[in-house]
């Protein structure tokens, strides 16, 4: 299978240790899941992952290229010694990436809006940055030149699936656990805007690198989960392009080139000494409320967003089966459903217009994917119930 058929599976258990996670939360009563919030987080992955199927060439024909024509030594995928220095080569690039990320306005911008969740939960996981690959291939590229495509495509899974778990409040502090490897605890210090967890524990599934290159904080205090400036809505699309917007007006703000190119390449946190605004530099403790909204919209918002994940796995499966334009149809009733929910849920004026048109759609893309669908799943059973052995006179006859 590919990465993104790996992913798919992955994601069906995400979402099905969300609801876990959700039920132990309700029967606590301690309030990490809104619902309104809940809702945008599986908006962003569905639009991520979207939007990834489409994008992931971006890192793996680099990567393939290179590991094709320009491999040094490749790395034996039979030997535990080649995991392990695959995973420790793996991880201390991905430090890097991630620290970049934190580090770098321009990556920043790309990848704040996983910090934008305020409801730190295994939800929050699926917001992932929607632009990642513009940047991320550059640093995974190297690895091209000792390690096998396989290898890499095991890892990117295993690394998605592990960063995944760590997105929960119900996991303590593991003891020596946490000397070596990323836990919980320590990736809820990541996403804190508590001033001492501020860009702090970089690491992906080692700890190492933040040790060893001073960036790690231990959980002290208690975390207070988000960005500085909040974003103020739960929208995927506007979620991903704010932190543009932000990026842009502080350059136009600038007086010459020199701090026009600044902005971009420094750090976040020198912005306000490079453009002075009267913007506060800091959000209270607590969460961002938002206005809430009926609770007969929240549970058909709620309703009509689980009916539209299974579009998801169905377009990475058997989106080869249908050809390009039908693939492009059901990614953009992705997009539509994620972007005319959340206006539903926020009350937007223009939601009731788009969500007309989307259960319209809806209806009419139904009567095609499903016979599709069936066709597909049949063709793929037919063929794996063939061996590759027989000649095309015995598949016929049999």
């Amino acid at each position: 299978m590919s990465e993104l058929e790996y992913l798919a599976i992955g994601y069906v258990f995400f979402i099905a240790l969300i609801l876990l996670e959700w039920v132990v939360s309700h029967l606590r009563g301690d309030g990490i899941y809104r619902l309104d919030e809940s809702i945008g987080n599986i908006g962003h992955g569905v639009l991520y992952q979207t939007f990834d199927y489409y994008t992931k060439a971006l890192v793996m024909v680099p990567f393939i290229w290179v590991a094709s024509n320009h491999s040094v030594y490749a790395l034996p995928m039979n030997a535990v010694w080649a995991w392990v220095v695959a995973v420790l080569i793996y991880d201390f690039v991905g430090y890097w990436a991630h620290r970049h990320g934190h580090e770098i306005h321009a990556m920043w911008a790309v990848h704040a809006v996983h910090h934008g969740a305020e409801d730190f939960n295994l939800a929050a996981a699926l917001r992932q940055p929607l632009f990642s690959h513009l940047y991320s291939w550059i640093y995974r590229l190297p690895l091209a030149l000792f390690m096998p495509v396989d290898m890499f495509i095991i890892l990117v899974v295993v690394d998605y699936l592990y960063q995944f778990i760590q997105h929960t409040q119900y996991v303590p502090k593991l003891g020596p656990i946490g000397w070596v490897f990323n836990t919980p605890s320590h990736h809820r210090v990541h996403h804190g805007r508590n001033e001492q967890y501020l860009d702090r524990n970089y690491g992906g599934m080692l700890i190492i690198w933040d040790r060893l290159f001073g960036t790690f904080q231990a959980e002290e205090e208690e975390v207070d989960f988000g960005l500085i400036h909040p974003v103020g809505t739960v929208d995927p699309i506007w979620g991903n392009l704010v932190f543009w917007q932000r990026l842009v007006d502080a350059t136009r703000r600038a007086s010459d080139w020199q701090t026009r190119w600044l902005i971009w390449w420094k750090g976040p946190g020198d912005l306000e000494s490079l453009v002075p605004t009267k913007e506060a530099t800091r959000v209270p403790s607590g969460k961002n409320e938002r206005t809430r909204v009926a609770s007969r919209w929240s549970l058909y918002v709620l309703a009509h967003a689980v009916m539209a994940l299974p579009a998801l796995p169905a377009l990475i499966y058997f989106g080869d089966h249908w050809g390009f334009w039908a693939q492009v149809s059901l990614a953009i009733f992705l997009m539509a459903s994620v972007t005319s929910l959340v206006g539903v849920l926020e009350r937007r004026r223009w939601a009731p217009a788009l969500e007309t048109v989307r259960l319209v759609a809806l209806g009419l893309g139904l009567m095609w994917l499903i016979p599709a669908s069936l066709e597909a799943i049949q063709g793929q059973w037919m063929t794996q119930s063939v061996p590759e052995s027989f000649t095309v006179d015995e598949r016929s006859q049999r």
